[in-house]
């Protein structure tokens, strides 16, 4: 297990490490749960005509746009000063229905307030935290400064993926960013892991109006397709996962290229570094035909491990995911 989280003691990510899965998922939130312009692959951005760091629109695309697409590209917290967080991050808070809810807030070094930044949200496994998530998937370092990297915390570890106090927790924890520091509202990037992957699923769903693009990592899905908005996503998911059987990422796969209305036919996601046979990151595809800005994609990270454990994303994946984000 060190292996895979070598700057995280065992003793306080043993609850992370082995109940982080979504058997409980599957169980309390089954299907009646009711519920721009250019590709970047380096880490570094692309710039819009009007100066703005990439206005999250591909070259290219058509059909009607999203809502996230006409949302401004610089938030009311552009021009105002804010402290670059140390190594482990702010704690912050926001009320939401009466509750006071806690997040993990990295604000990059050299933060220019003038400077329209993305949004990566990363969400937890059951019985871990933000402060957790941090440590295990550090898009606050993948993102070399590119990015303002938030990590929510759930409620007795554990998202609400049976009613609505967890999407009201993310637009309340959103409106604060937009609030306090530059963002470019059209690019708001959402990832989880195990559990943490079924509430992004639910976001994805329910929260396609302000979400660009999001990955799923060992999850499942959550919730009707019938109810959901079309979106960019890029389900990720282990063969010899032994928490979270890959049958339901492939299912999480499947409603989504029926939501988006892709084809069933494929190519390699060669670009972002994944596909990286020296780095074993194999199984990577994007699917044909998703119409407007819309793209669905799959990696099946089909590495055979020599440990016992099995339930993980995958270091050779985490700054590929970046650069996927960042591509839009």
């Amino acid at each position: 297990m060190r292996r895979f989280l070598p700057s995280v003691a065992l003793v306080g990510l043993l609850p992370f490490l082995l109940r982080c899965g979504g058997d409980d998922a599957s169980k309390s939130s089954a299907d009646d749960a009711g519920a721009e312009a250019s590709s970047v692959a380096d880490g570094s951005s692309a710039t819009g005509a009007d100066g703005s760091t990439n206005p999250g629109i591909d070259a290219g695309d058509n059909g009607p746009q999203p809502a996230w697409a006409s949302a401004p590209l610089k938030s009311p917290g552009c021009g105002i000063a804010a402290t670059p967080s140390g190594a482990n991050g702010d704690n912050k808070t926001v009320m939401v229905g009466g509750t006071s809810r806690s997040f993990v807030l990295y604000v990059p070094k050299g933060y220019d307030p003038n400077k329209n930044y993305p949004i990566v949200a990363s969400y937890h496994g059951i019985g871990a935290t933000g402060a957790d998530m941090a440590q295990f998937v550090k898009m606050q370092e993948y993102s070399m400064g590119g990015a303002i990297a938030v990590f929510p915390t759930a409620v007795g570890g554990k998202w609400d993926t049976n009613g609505t106090t967890d999407l009201a927790f993310f637009d309340a924890m959103i409106k604060s960013l937009e609030d306090t520091l530059c963002i470019n509202e059209r690019r708001v990037f959402v990832l989880g892991f195990s559990f943490g992957a079924y509430m992004v699923n639910l976001l994805g769903c329910k929260r396609s109006d302000a979400i660009r693009a999001f990955i799923p990592a060992d999850g499942g899905f959550v919730g009707s397709p019938a109810a959901c908005g079309k979106t960019t996503v890029l389900v990720y998911h282990r063969t010899e996962d032994d928490n979270e059987a890959v049958a339901n990422g492939k299912k999480a796969r499947d409603n989504w290229l029926g939501i988006d209305g892709c084809k069933s036919t494929s190519k390699p996601l060669d670009d972002f570094g994944f596909n990286d046979s020296t780095a074993g990151t194999q199984g990577c595809v994007q699917y044909d035909g998703c119409p407007g800005n819309t793209t669905v994609s799959w990696c099946e990270d089909m590495y055979i491990s020599p440990q016992g454990y099995k339930h993980d994303l995958r270091q050779p994946y985490r700054v590929p995911m970046w650069n996927w984000f960042n591509h839009f």
